[in-house]
C-alpha cells in the first residue's frame, strides 16, 4: 500500500509538472480568466488614474503661473485661453476670479478626485498652489507667507516644469 500511494504522488506530481512546462491550463478556461482580468482591470484603472493626475498637475501648474503673471500685468483673468491653456474634455473645469484671488476648479469625468489650484494676494505678492483631494471646494489657508491646500487634501507638483524635486 505504502508503495502504492508513493507511486500515485510521483505520477501525479510528474503530470502537473509536465502540464507546466507545455503551459497546459489546469483550470477551465473561465475560471483562469478571472484573476488575469481583475489585474488587468486593476491596472488600467491605476494607468488612468495616474494620467489623469498628470494632466490636472500640467493645466493647474500652467493656470498658476499664468495667474501669477496676469496679476503683475494687472489683474487675474477668467479666461483660460488668454493664460495659453486649452481645457481636455476630461475635464469639467470651473474658473473663479475676484480682485484679490483666482480659483480653477478641475473635476475629472472618469475619477472622483478634485483638482483645486488657488492664486491669492497676500501683501501685494501672488501666492498660489495647486491640490488634489475628495469631496467639495474647501478654502485655502495662510501660514506665514504661503498658500496652503485645504485640510485633507495634498500639494500637487507638475513634474514636467524643471526644478522639479521629490520633497
Amino acid at each position: 500500500m505504502p508503495r502504492t500511494y508513493k507511486f500515485v504522488l510521483i505520477l501525479l506530481l510528474g503530470m502537473v509538472g509536465l502540464a507546466g512546462l507545455l503551459r497546459l491550463q489546469l483550470l477551465p478556461p473561465p475560471l483562469a480568466r478571472v484573476s488575469a482580468d481583475t489585474t488587468l482591470n486593476d491596472l488600467e484603472a491605476q494607468e488612468s488614474l495616474q494620467e489623469v493626475r498628470q494632466q490636472a498637475a500640467a493645466l493647474m501648474s500652467r493656470f498658476v503661473g499664468g495667474e501669477i503673471t496676469r496679476h503683475y500685468w494687472g489683474g487675474f483673468t477668467p479666461f483660460m485661453d488668454v493664460l495659453g491653456i486649452e481645457l481636455p474634455t476630461e475635464f469639467e473645469a470651473k474658473v473663479d476670479v475676484t480682485p484679490e484671488q483666482a480659483r480653477l476648479s478641475l473635476r475629472p469625468r472618469q475619477i472622483d478626485e478634485r483638482y483645486l489650484a488657488e492664486v491669492r494676494i497676500n501683501n501685494n505678492v501672488a501666492r498660489g498652489v495647486a491640490c488634489r483631494g475628495l469631496g467639495n471646494n474647501a478654502e485655502f489657508r495662510l501660514a506665514g507667507e504661503r498658500l496652503l491646500c485645504p485640510k485633507g487634501w495634498f500639494a500637487v507638483i507638475d513634474p514636467s516644469v524643471d526644478g522639479y524635486r521629490n520633497r
